[in-house]
């Protein structure tokens, strides 16, 4: 099976790279694309930077990369997380925004012939603040998913839960809002079966629940707190640029696993795996991924996972029942995001 990885240039990242059991392939030339989506005809990936850009790829011979169409603006600021809606017409982007908390929304971009996007169809600009006064001066849009026919984005920023409905014309109204408690952070959510798992970057924690399809507000469980601990040393990973100061323990992807029943969660700065039982609300077990900062991580069919570990510039497939050891399947510096092409 053959994956596509993104990364950050600006860390040394190659650009939007297809990776196999042959290696590497040759890189497409394109800026911090740091986060990847295979869609049904198209791969889009996100330049993540002041302003933002999204952009289609094909995959030719041999996997070889070829743009689609041009690139368009996400109308935001460092743009980091996108999707595909169900009928497959719109590209919906999460806008991260910038350090004061501007630029932050959620953009609907048109897919045409051959999956090409068109300019914005829509840009919601989302408001808020949160008690963190260096990581939620403003509104942060991190995910934007879809299920059961709402367009949801998870907003770090103002600990909120947004709740949408995309019309035919491509516009979003607003159908509900979920307030989390203040200062969790909220990065990314999945879902497993009739379960909700949110994961709060600024709490270390994660929250389980459930989501009402009619009203589109979430309830969820306490916040239950991840694994904290020692921080890998700085000195000994690459030179990119880290303070000795940068925030140690920051948990980032959800990763359901229905054939097992549980919800994995990446943890930076201890750089663990935390498997999570949805149904109880509980913590089962902490692997170590062998590297530091994972970000992103896929569930493969063997049901091991390949993780991102962002300062450690290498991809490791990682056990987590912990039976085995991590082992590195390829070395990309800066990479964030692994999608597996079907």
């Amino acid at each position: 099976m053959r994956y596509l990885l993104g990364d950050y240039t600006t860390e040394g990242g190659p650009g939007l790279v297809v990776a196999g059991p042959d290696g590497l392939g040759a890189a497409a030339a394109v800026v911090n694309p740091s986060w990847v989506h295979v869609g049904p005809e198209a791969v889009y990936t996100l330049t993540e930077t002041e302003p933002g850009f999204a952009a289609a790829w094909r995959l030719g011979e041999d996997f070889a990369l070829d743009r689609a169409g041009q690139g368009r603006s996400t109308g935001g600021n460092n743009p980091c997380h996108a999707t595909v809606d169900p009928t497959g017409r719109w590209l919906l982007v999460a806008n991260y925004g910038n350090g004061d908390g501007g630029g932050a929304s959620v953009a609907v971009l048109p897919i045409g012939e051959g999956g090409t996007l068109g300019e914005a169809a829509d840009v919601f600009k989302l408001s808020g603040s949160g008690p963190d006064a260096e990581r939620q001066s403003g509104p942060h849009a991190h995910q934007v998913v879809c299920h059961m026919g709402r367009v949801l984005a998870v907003d770090l920023g103002s600990d909120r839960i947004h709740a949408f409905d995309l019309g035919e014309d491509g516009k979003l109204a607003p159908a509900a809002t979920t307030q989390l408690e203040p200062g969790f952070g909220p990065r990314h959510l999945a879902f497993l079966g009739d379960r909700a798992v949110i994961v709060g970057e600024l709490a270390n924690a994660v929250s389980v629940g459930s989501f009402d399809e009619r009203s589109g507000v979430f309830s969820f469980g306490v916040p239950v707190p991840l694994p904290g601990g020692g921080v890998a040393d700085l000195a000994a990973l690459p030179d990119i640029g880290l303070e000795e100061d940068s925030p140690q323990v920051l948990p980032a992807a959800v990763v359901p696993d229905p054939g097992r029943g549980l919800v994995y969660v990446t943890v930076r700065g201890t750089d663990q795996l935390v498997a999570i039982d949805p149904v109880g609300g509980t913590l089962v077990r902490s692997v170590p991924v062998g590297a530091a900062w994972p970000r992103d991580a896929v569930l493969t069919p063997d049901g091991t996972l390949l993780v991102a570990c962002q300062h450690s510039g290498v991809v490791n497939r990682v056990d987590p029942e912990g039976g085995s050891e991590p082992v590195t399947e390829w070395t990309v510096p800066g990479v964030t995001c692994v999608a597996p092409l079907t």
